[in-house]
C-alpha cells in the first residue's frame, strides 16, 4: 500500500480568546507548488466573517448530535451544552463560577469607527505557517456556539468554499503554466523557480501578443 503524503496541510481555525472554537483541515498536496504558495482568499473574508458574526450571536443552537441507536432501536442523541453543564457541576461550587466560559465584550476603536463585541480570530495556515489571519468582533456573542453543532457546519462550509477558491486558483496557474510552456519555451522547473513578479511581466507579455 502507498502511503499518502500529508507533509503540507491547510488549516483553517476560528478561535475566540485562547479558546479554540473549530479547527478544519485539508490535504495541500494536490494543488501545484506555485498556488500554495500565492493564495489569496481576502475577497471572500468579509463574507465568511459576516456569516460567523451571525451565527455566534445566535440565540438557540443545535447542540444534538445523532450518535445512533440503543438497545430498543431508538436515537440517542448526545447534547453537547448538557454534557457541558454536568462536567462543571460535578466539580466544587466554588470552582463552578470560575468554569464557565463568559468571554467579555470589549470596545475598540478603529479610526472613526467604534466597534463593541466579544473579540474572535480566523486564520488559513499551510502547516504552521500563517497565510492569512483576521481578527473581527461578536456584538451579542452566545457562549452555547462554543458546544453547537452550528459553528461546526458553518466552518466546513466555510472551508469547502476556500478549498474550491484554491482548486480554480489552481486550474488558472495549469494554464498560465501550459502558455509559459508553448510561448515561451520554458520548462516546468524553470516555470517553478520564477520569481512571482517575473511570472506575471511573462504572462502579460504572452496576453499583449
Amino acid at each position: 500500500m502507498i502511503e499518502k503524503d500529508y507533509s503540507n496541510i491547510f488549516r483553517f481555525s476560528l478561535t475566540q480568546g485562547d479558546e479554540l472554537l473549530c479547527e478544519t483541515m485539508f490535504d495541500a498536496n494536490g494543488f501545484n507548488p506555485f498556488t500554495r504558495y500565492s493564495i489569496d482568499v481576502r475577497g471572500i473574508l468579509p463574507r465568511i466573517i459576516n456569516k460567523l458574526q451571525k451565527t455566534l450571536s445566535k440565540k438557540r443552537y443545535d447542540v444534538e448530535l445523532d450518535v445512533g441507536f440503543d438497545n430498543n432501536n431508538e436515537i440517542v442523541m448526545y447534547n453537547f451544552h448538557n454534557y457541558y453543564q454536568k462536567m462543571i457541576n460535578s466539580y466544587p461550587k466554588e470552582w463552578q463560577s470560575e468554569m464557565y466560559y463568559k468571554p467579555k465584550s470589549e470596545i475598540k476603536k478603529i479610526e472613526y469607527k467604534t466597534i463593541r463585541g466579544v473579540p474572535c480570530k480566523i486564520g488559513l495556515y499551510i502547516n504552521d505557517n500563517p497565510i492569512v489571519e483576521r481578527e473581527f468582533f461578536v456584538d451579542g456573542f452566545n457562549p452555547v456556539s462554543k458546544q453547537s453543532l452550528d459553528i461546526l457546519d458553518l466552518v466546513i462550509n466555510i472551508t469547502n468554499t476556500i478549498e474550491s477558491k484554491i482548486k480554480f486558483d489552481d486550474l488558472v496557474n495549469m494554464w498560465d503554466d501550459y502558455d509559459l510552456i508553448n510561448f515561451m519555451g520554458m520548462s516546468i522547473n524553470e516555470i517553478r523557480e520564477l520569481h512571482p513578479a517575473k511570472r506575471a511581466e511573462l504572462l502579460r507579455r504572452i496576453k499583449r501578443n
